[in-house]
């Protein structure tokens, strides 16, 4: 009984606590800011999920088609990580609608694991949640979007606007693993059909997240179901990342396949670019300063790999594990190193069994 209340009260104060911290920061981070010059309007809405949890989300429009006013045939969601907020990626969502063409949405969910359930941004009941959105008509995701302006961007009307069918998930750290759960729940649910991929941001799934998630879509698969990649975009071990298995864990589910990337040099904050300067600045004081080439590389692979896989052109043999790839930037060349078991040449072999 005496531990049961000790529990209990360092829930409560815990609980309170992070929420007292998750809304100080919501107070200086502020709305999502666009990047100079950018052609993407971005408003506010929330989402109701299943269980009742209402969610603030930054929806961003791309243009319409210039010829015939159209809205975008695809669509992105975009998982912050962990004490993060969405608007503290308003310039790589941003970035993200714009080359790819695609209708973006950010949730900010929580990341209060005091509360004492799953539904935050870490528990397998709020990845369920993100999956359910995905199902049926959407409703839930298509009246968000209707709020946040949507029909009236496009020309449509509310009374029948509906969002993009195909669409894709990416997530940064504790994000990574929401969206690896979700992409597993997706295989369960019926919604995988639409599902063209996930990109995990030096993600850090915890527990079985993605090596349960990698069953579920290799069951899907098997099914009938199309191949849907896992594609990993990360860091070298750090502070921040030092507990996720991803490169591991998919090298060994998926030996063959194209399973992603290490940027040399790599921090964790490479993904998250946002507006706000002292939310930028004390992000990557704690997390580490990006190099210049590496932001802009991030983003040239995950329009460059989710352009590929909504065109359904991903296609040709998959780079060698530990080979190097050179990703030109306006801000220099960066270099990513292909994660995989590095094959063993003959001749390494013999001087193995020699030794």
């Amino acid at each position: 009984m005496i531990a049961r209340a000790v529990t209990g009260l360092v829930n409560s104060v815990g609980s309170a606590i992070i929420n007292a911290v998750q809304a100080l920061e919501k107070f200086v981070t502020g709305p999502p800011v666009l990047p100079a010059g950018s052609t993407v309007t971005v408003r506010t809405s929330t989402i109701l999920l299943t269980n009742g949890q209402r969610v603030q989300a930054n929806w961003y429009y791309p243009e319409p088609d210039p010829d015939t006013g159209a809205p975008p045939e695809k669509m992105i969601l975009l998982q912050h990580g962990f004490f993060a907020l969405a608007p503290m990626y308003s310039y790589t969502a941003a970035n993200l609608a714009e080359r790819t063409n695609s209708v973006v949405v950010t949730p900010t969910l929580s990341s209060n694991f005091f509360a004492g359930d799953d539904h935050w941004l870490g528990g397998a009941g709020m990845a369920a949640q993100i999956a359910d959105l995905f199902t049926g008509n959407r409703q839930a995701l298509t009246q968000s979007a209707i709020a946040a302006g949507y029909a009236t961007r496009y020309g449509l009307d509310p009374a029948t606007a509906a969002l993009p069918q195909k669409f894709a998930l990416a997530g940064h750290s504790a994000g990574g693993g929401l969206v690896s759960g979700a992409a597993g729940d997706l295989a369960t649910n019926g919604a995988a059909k639409d599902l063209v991929g996930v990109i995990l941001l030096d993600g850090v799934p915890t527990g079985n997240t993605l090596r349960d998630a990698l069953t579920k879509l290799d069951t899907y698969q098997a099914n009938g179901g199309q191949y849907i990649p896992i594609r990993v975009i990360g860091a070298p071990p750090n502070l921040f990342n030092f507990i996720s298995t991803e490169n591991q864990t998919l090298s060994a589910a998926r030996p063959g396949q194209f399973n992603g990337v290490v940027l040399s040099g790599g921090v964790h904050m490479d993904s998250m670019q946002g507006g706000n300067p002292i939310i930028q600045f004390a992000a990557e004081l704690l997390a580490g300063f990006p190099q210049p080439q590496n932001p802009p590389a991030v983003q040239d692979l995950m329009t460059d790999w989710m352009n590929a896989w909504f065109a359904g052109a991903d296609e040709g043999p998959a780079p060698v594990p530990g080979t190097v790839i050179d990703i030109d930037t306006p801000k220099g060349t960066a270099h990513g190193r292909v994660i995989g078991t590095v094959p063993v040449t003959t001749s390494a072999a013999a001087e193995a069994l020699a030794g």
